[in-house]
């Protein structure tokens, strides 16, 4: 979420010794206030204004700013803090604590208490957390890193703690820590994902022998129902986000309509069987070797399909994405002109790769013809949108209506994977803003 960034901008400056004050709408004031607490501070000189302030003429806009100058002048010069940061316990080892009750009490008590998400959950008993891990060499005191927004610890004794809550196998505790390191690079803006009013969701792609090795759907329907590693995974790694991290709704988690997503995210293995000749896996274009187990992460808003039955050419074919991708040039440049400079993923499903191939296009070509098709007219972009004002400095030349926006910078920040099984449809996945892929090698 913008708001959360920008409160973290602001103490970074207080840090310098430059004053500042927030400004938020009623809405998000909350979310100002968590993030500010996050970050180690329990008070911040905050200003108020009704919300919303986006979609508004300019004259109300200028009205709100004009009754609320008197308040920011104020905060400038007089506001104090008087807040204390609350007593922090200490990290390793979780509390314990005894219960007697039926499977569907702990239920009970795990979801009132915000440990639980409100699915059904596994007790984490201290047996079967030291048994979950037994599936890694990595000590249980070892903290991989303070999840977003609240910045909460995480031990690698923490996410056996949700692995077994989650249904996960004691094999799968590899995946699900390279999963959670790889999440926790700066680079993934997991605090923006996990706090915007968007749509968005965790899109996780695993290459190599550990697809295999623990039975990581990775053809038919892999993103789906029915797979027990992709599923239980899934949902550990959101009920981190959810417990750890916080990322509850209605605060800090913004998501104006949210999606099933939240549980699960978009976890699948590629189908390096069914690459065509010439094509190298994933991982592999991520500058891994072919015989490593890589979990790669982003945050995606909500993938688009390509349901092309009748294409026959890889001509035709492009003519679809062109279509449906395109629109979503907003995603990027609206929103943030950040995304044009992000990496985006193509689903690509075997059957649609296969005519791809088939008709001697190289991937090169692919995307070449994909990039050049899903572009639009400057005319269709909203004009107060703040990618706006950056975009010939970008594009390096001047701008008129018609000039094309593509939706990344180049072809070469456009990727494939090879997604699913049989079936002519494929996926896009857009990046949410400042999400970069971060792909790490999963460890035993």
């Amino acid at each position: 979420s913008c708001t959360s960034w920008l409160v973290v901008d602001q103490l970074n400056l207080e840090r310098l010794g430059i004053p500042t004050v927030t400004i938020a709408t009623t809405e998000f004031l909350p979310l100002a206030k968590d993030t500010a607490l996050s970050q180690g501070v329990a008070d911040m000189a905050f200003v108020t204004v009704s919300h919303p302030m986006g979609m508004i003429p300019l004259a109300e806009i200028r009205k709100k700013a004009d009754e609320t100058f008197p308040e920011i002048l104020k905060a400038a010069t007089e506001w104090k803090p008087t807040a204390e940061l609350p007593p922090m316990k200490p990290a390793y080892p979780a509390e314990r604590f005894q219960f007697r009750g039926t499977v569907e009490d702990v239920n009970k008590l795990f979801f009132e208490r915000g440990w639980s998400m409100g699915l059904p959950i596994i007790p984490p008993t201290a047996e079967r957390v030291e048994e979950m891990l037994k599936g890694t060499s990595r000590k249980p005191h070892e903290v991989i890193g303070l999840v977003p927004p609240r910045m909460g610890v995480l031990t690698v004794e923490m996410i056996a703690v949700h692995a077994v809550m989650a249904g996960c196998k004691p094999e799968y505790m590899p995946l699900l820590i390279g999963a959670m390191e790889a999440l926790l690079t700066p680079e993934v803006n997991w605090r923006g994902a996990a706090t915007t009013t968007g749509t968005t969701a965790m899109l996780v792609i695993v290459n190599g022998p550990i697809v295999k090795e623990i039975g990581l759907a990775s053809t038919q329907g892999a993103a789906g129902k029915g797979h027990h590693p992709n599923a239980s995974i899934g949902y550990a790694m959101n009920s981190i986000a959810y417990t750890i991290g916080g990322s509850k709704p209605p605060t800090p988690d913004k998501g104006t309509l949210a999606a099933p997503s939240d549980f699960t995210g978009w976890i699948f293995g590629e189908n390096e069987a069914a690459l065509p000749k010439g094509w190298n896996p994933y991982h592999v274009e991520r500058g891994f070797k072919k015989e490593d187990s890589v979990v790669t992460v982003m945050g995606i808003y909500p993938p688009v399909e390509n349901i092309d039955h009748w294409s026959v050419t890889p001509e035709e074919h492009i003519n679809w994405w062109s279509g449906i991708v395109s629109g979503l040039t907003g995603v990027g440049g609206p929103c943030a002109e950040g995304t044009l400079e992000q990496p985006h993923i193509i689903g690509i499903g075997p059957e649609h790769a296969q005519l791809i191939a088939g008709s001697g296009w190289t991937k090169e070509q692919f995307l070449k013809a994909f990039w050049e098709k899903t572009s639009l007219p400057l005319s269709t972009w909203p004009k107060g949108s703040p990618g706006f004002a950056h975009l010939s400095k970008m594009l390096g030349k001047p701008l008129t209506p018609e000039t094309r926006i593509p939706i990344t910078l180049s072809p070469e920040l456009l990727y494939t994977v090879i997604a699913g099984g049989t079936g002519k449809h494929s996926h896009f996945f857009a990046p949410f803003p400042g999400c970069l892929p971060v792909s790490k090698k999963v460890v035993k």
